[in-house]
C-alpha cells in the first residue's frame, strides 16, 4: 500500500535548514521515539505506534541518502506488528521554507487494515513529525 504526503515547513531564517542535517534531531521528531543509536551509516530507533486495533513497537532504521545545504533525503524502513514500511523523506530548501515529501510503502498486517484506516493514522503521524520539525 503506497502512502504519499507533502507540504511545507516555514523556516525561521534562510540558514535554519541546517537543522535538518542532524539525523538525531530529525529522528526524534517522530512520535514515540525515545532514543536513536548510530550503526555504521545507519541510525536505529524504536518507536511505538497505534494504527486501528494494532498498537506496539516498531524498529526503525534510516540513513541520509543525500545531505546538502539545500536538500536532505532520508531513506529507511520500519518493521514490527508483522509489518514493514519502507519510506523516503525528502526536504528541499525553497528560500525561507522547506518543501517536504514523504513516500512510504506498507506491507503486512498493517496494510490488511485497509487504505482509509492506514492513511488516516499515517497522515496523523506525518503531521506530528512536521509540527515537531517546525518547532526545532
Amino acid at each position: 500500500m503506497e502512502l504519499r504526503y507533502e507540504g511545507y515547513i516555514d523556516l525561521k531564517s534562510d540558514a535554519d535548514f541546517a537543522k535538518f542535517l542532524n539525523p538525531e534531531l530529525v529522528g526524534k521528531a517522530f512520535p514515540g521515539v525515545a532514543s536513536i543509536t548510530k550503526d555504521g551509516d545507519w541510525y536505529r530507533a524504536r518507536m511505538t505506534i497505534g494504527i486501528g486495533g494494532l498498537r506496539g513497537p516498531m524498529d526503525v532504521k534510516f540513513r541520509y541518502a543525500e545531505a546538502s545545504e539545500n536538500k536532505v533525503v532520508v531513506v529507511g524502513s520500519a518493521s514490527g506488528l508483522q509489518s514493514t514500511v519502507d519510506f523516503t523523506l525528502q526536504l528541499i530548501k525553497e528560500g525561507v521554507r522547506a518543501h517536504w515529501v514523504f513516500v512510504g510503502n506498507a506491507r503486512g498486517l498493517i496494510s490488511a487494515l485497509g487504505k482509509p484506516i492506514v492513511d488516516a493514522a499515517a497522515k496523523s503521524i506525518v503531521d506530528q513529525v512536521v509540527r515537531n520539525l517546525q518547532s526545532l
